[in-house]
């Protein structure tokens, strides 16, 4: 029975996990930190990944070893060579080198929708081989994987004496446990990119595969390597002296966990001790309640509809502001790693790019670096421009996010519980900590940037990305809803006085008690830039919807709202389209209802889709193809 199950020496199968100790060694040397760093249920994952590749290997290699005893040297030849040329070498190829190379330039792997969106994208894969270097790297991607697969041709070689008879049940058994794994998305390529570099890589040919063999290949949500949209020529400010400008984009934190009015209106021991003369943007509101997509909202400008084409090639801020003679930097405490995300940044005319893979420190994928070594580079950024050079900087937060990092000494809320399955309020307590925290974190840099030379002719404006729900509709986190609790978020600025004219902080104030968007946001910054006037002559300028609130409210927009975009594919799609406090939410069944925000704050009594006049006929044309 034991020779059916591991052949007639098992000691032959232990030569064929080679391959995955070749990707273990590579990851050791590229990502030890990384792995150190985490949490006990992330190292079990990467440890069942070793078991998936060791399966993936096993049975091309036993056949490869099997094939010498073949008696025929020609048939023995030209199936080796048949065997290494359509499958060990493609996948050693691009396993190995081809992994090492990316993760050189993304410092990710290719993991479950890199293939797919990559070949979605036109040119995307070409650019990725530019974006390694050229020619000469892809030769050595090359070179290496005709080493790894000549190595594991010997292995095949060596281990061959001890294979004999029919093939092992094991190898067969773990080969097609491998291939499930991949398929059922159980390789975790995505996230914390808890996997061997050959596992992420096969996981990304077999979720390819899937999408196509299932007539899903159409989907077009995720995050790819951006291609740019060119600049029209001669784009420069109309300021004669542009504004350094800091966007400060924090993780999760919904509008009452934090003051975005000044005092008195609005008490808060760091905020009014830092920033006592902010002005709030506001009834600001998230147009889609998670990261990725507010983050590609705020940076590009683009509606919640606009495809995966556009979200990928529409301009983003600092692409505008190196035009218009910026220094620019973007600095994250997020984890670029998840889902692919730090893609999206790498060609975005960044001049400083630090994500929490270079600040270390990361224990959960989620929460990422720690918040206040985001801030330290930050102020690094800030010192080292120099004095004349306005700089455009964006510091990206993300220790507020679930599950909440919180210190120990600073729980001015309790009692609170890190367990989400518990007490919601201690829970909701843990979040509100957390918020403190992050506000105690950012306090420095603000005081710093205020008492800097340069303050008079600085803007800093603060967003969150979404908020947080603790049970209002049933839910826990965000993403699931477009209900205030999830899309209500703080927004403020706060200027120097050459930043800001009066008639312009006049401007901000006409929207104190208004609605204000993502997109808002991000023609606001463009019009700091001096280039609100050019913006009709911009890439996809048709998409850009949002207004400057720089100038007077004059009315109020017909904004669409989603929790599914052209970069997040959720698992329950909700869409929504709002005018001021009226607002019509629908989701995969078609049916659409009306709340009237205003006179039911708690959005508990939903009215007829026609109680919102034209909003359904609208929200119907613009999620037609979605829902």
């Amino acid at each position: 029975m034991s020779r059916l199950v591991v052949g007639a020496d098992p000691r032959a199968l232990l030569w064929f996990v080679g391959p995955t100790a070749l990707g273990l060694a590579i990851d050791l040397v590229l990502r030890a930190r990384a792995l150190a760093g985490y949490a006990l249920q992330g190292k079990a994952i990467y440890g069942s990944s070793l078991l998936v590749s060791a399966g993936f290997w096993m049975l091309p290699l036993w056949t490869a070893a099997r094939l010498h005893s073949v008696r025929s040297a020609r048939v023995r030849r030209g199936a080796l060579a048949a065997l290494a040329a359509l499958w060990i070498l493609p996948f050693a190829t691009f396993c190995y080198g081809g992994q090492i190379l990316y993760h050189r330039v993304f410092a990710s792997y290719m993991g479950r929708d890199t293939l797919r969106l990559g070949i979605a994208l036109r040119g995307t894969v070409h650019e990725w081989f530019d974006a390694w270097g050229g020619p000469w790297l892809m030769a050595a991607m090359l070179a290496a994987g005709a080493l790894v697969t000549w190595g594991a041709l010997r292995i095949a070689r060596t281990a061959s004496p001890r294979v004999r008879g029919h093939v092992p049940v094991l190898a067969v058994v773990v080969f097609v446990g491998a291939f499930v794994c991949f398929w059922t998305d159980n390789v975790d390529s995505r996230f914390l990119q808890a996997a061997t570099p050959d596992a992420c890589f096969v996981h990304g040919c077999v979720h390819a595969f899937r999408m196509a063999v299932t007539g899903q290949w159409h989907r077009r949500q995720g995050v790819s390597l951006r291609t740019p949209a060119p600049l029209p020529d001669g784009l420069t400010s109309s300021r004669a002296h542009p504004p350094n400008v800091l966007v400060v984009l924090t993780e999760s934190v919904r509008a009452d966990a934090m003051c975005s009015d000044p005092p008195p209106g609005c008490r808060d021991p760091y905020l009014d001790e830092s920033v006592p003369d902010r002005i709030s943007l506001g009834r600001a509101t998230s147009q889609t309640p998670n990261t990725f997509s507010a983050s590609v909202l705020l940076w590009t400008g683009v509606v919640p509809t606009a495809d995966f084409a556009a979200a990928h090639s529409a301009p983003v801020l600092w692409e505008l502001a190196r035009a218009a003679g910026y220094r620019t930097a973007y600095v994250s405490s997020q984890n670029p790693e998840y889902e692919d995300f730090g893609t999206f940044t790498r060609r975005a005319g960044i001049d400083n790019l630090v994500t929490a893979l270079d600040l270390g420190g990361m224990a959960q994928e989620q929460v990422g670096a720690p918040d206040e070594r985001a801030v330290e580079a930050m102020r690094a950024f800030v010192r080292s421009v120099p004095d004349g050079t306005p700089y455009f900087a964006v510091l990206h937060l993300s220790n507020t996010h679930a599950p909440y990092r919180i210190d120990p000494d600073l729980v001015p809320y309790s009692p609170q519980s890190a367990d989400p399955l518990g007490d919601v309020n201690a829970f909701h307590n843990r979040y509100r900590d957390g918020v403190r925290l992050q506000e105690r974190t950012l306090a420095p840099l603000l005081r710093e940037v205020r008492t800097s030379s340069g303050w008079a002719n600085t803007a800093v404006l603060f967003v969150s990305d979404h908020g947080e729900q603790f049970r209002e509709h049933g839910g826990l986190y965000h993403n699931h809803s477009l209900f205030e609790e999830e899309v209500r978020v703080p927004g403020w600025i706060a200027a120097g006085a050459q930043a800001l004219s009066g008639a312009q902080r006049a401007a901000v104030a006409t929207y104190a008690s208004r609605r204000t968007y993502m997109q808002d946001v991000h023609e606001t910054i463009v019009d700091l830039f001096g280039l609100e006037e050019a913006r009709m002559s911009l890439p996809f300028a048709t998409l850009v919807t949002g207004r400057s609130l720089l100038r007077p409210w004059s009315g109020e927009p017909t904004m669409l709202l989603a929790t599914s975009t052209a970069v997040w594919e959720p698992d329950d799609a909700r869409y929504g389209v709002m005018r001021g406090e009226l607002a019509l939410f629908g989701g995969p069944d078609g049916a659409w209802r009306c709340f009237d925000v205003a006179h039911d704050p708690s959005e508990r009594a939903p009215h007829p889709a026609s109680a919102c006049g034209d909003l359904a006929s609208i929200a119907t044309s613009a999620f037609s193809a979605q829902k």
